[in-house]
């Protein structure tokens, strides 16, 4: 006689109810976990640049202050050219006067202020209203003499009396000189630089890691399309042969453009250089036969020149940025 086995009760559901099996359950785990990993990654991703682009906007906002100030204190340089007998007691010529300045050279030679190497340094005078006499503080268009250039030295050096700290920062950093009026030589002699001397005394860092200032005195593209009608090697000095007949173009007139490029480096690029008082030779050197004058500056030496410092400077692992901008001199009476 066969015996049936009992059989397994049944669990009855609901009309029209449905329920997951385990294995679809983890089915559905396994894709929520994966998706999750996924977004998590793209999450991680995205921050990740954002970061990084935050910090290189960061790392730059100085630089890009320091660019603007100076660009925007040059383009109101002046030298309130008049026109006069070369000597009035026998006169025998008409010439373009001034006993203001315009000078560019390149910088940390003869007696030009910054660092050698660093590029040009720019002085001239312009209505800044800087005085050391609170009575002539309210007189906003008082002419000042203004200096601008690199100088590489301590980042932090502190005031007097206090002594120098036993390991102190060594950077590049773009220096602003602005001579009050009261102090303002110029006027003492309308030939040399002597002038220039005093703007040392006033000079305060405005950005630092900035490794090179470019100053390039030229005319308007739309007229001078190389850039070196007036000069192939960013020099400029409107008193030079200023008594010479005729005159040079340059003699007592501003440019009518200047161009200005400047170099900076992040704080950690500069940070693995400059380490002592002298500037390092790995950012020196990537400079070397660059920005000469020799072949003659043309925009067309200038943009192979600049393609080839970018090119150096990233082989040696630097984070840089490059400010170029043209720059148009208000007062600049020049044809």
């Amino acid at each position: 006689m066969n015996i049936a086995p009992p059989s397994l009760p049944r669990i009855s559901r609901p009309p029209g109810v449905w329920a997951f099996t385990i294995l679809e359950l983890m089915v559905a785990m396994a894709v929520l976990s994966l998706l999750v990993v996924v977004l998590l990654g793209t999450i991680s991703r995205t921050s990740s640049v954002t970061r990084k682009g935050s910090e290189k906007i960061s790392a730059f906002q100085a630089a890009r202050a320091g660019f603007d100030l100076l660009t925007r204190n040059l383009s109101q340089a002046t030298l309130n050219s008049y026109w006069d007998y070369d000597t009035p007691a026998a006169p025998t010529q008409y010439l373009r006067k001034s006993e203001l300045h315009f000078l560019v050279g390149n910088a940390g030679t003869g007696s030009l202020p910054g660092t050698a190497g660093t590029g040009q340094a720019v002085c001239f005078q312009f209505p800044a209203g800087t005085t050391g006499n609170a009575i002539n503080a309210n007189l906003e268009n008082l002419l000042s003499a203004c200096g601008y250039f690199i100088q590489y030295g301590p980042a932090d050096p502190l005031p007097a009396p206090f002594p120098a700290p036993a390991s102190p920062t060594y950077r590049y950093q773009l220096m602003q000189a602005i001579q009050p009026s009261e102090s303002l030589g110029v006027y003492a002699t309308t030939t040399g630089n002597d002038w220039v001397k005093g703007l040392t005394n006033n000079a305060v860092p405005i950005a630092g890691n900035i490794v090179y200032l470019l100053v390039w005195p030229r005319k308007a593209p739309s007229e001078d399309a190389a850039g070196n009608a007036l000069t192939t090697d960013f020099s400029y000095d409107s008193r030079s042969n200023a008594l010479a007949t005729p005159q040079p173009e340059t003699a007592h007139q501003m440019p009518p453009v200047v161009q200005i490029t400047m170099v900076a480096l992040d704080e950690a690029s500069a940070a693995r250089f400059c380490m002592d008082n002298t500037p390092p030779s790995a950012i020196s050197d990537a400079f070397a036969g660059l920005f000469d004058g020799s072949p003659p500056m043309s925009q067309d030496q200038f943009k192979s020149d600049l393609v080839e410092l970018e090119r150096n400077l990233a082989s040696r692992g630097l984070n840089f940025r490059v400010f170029t901008s043209m720059v148009p001199i208000r007062e600049s009476k020049m044809q």
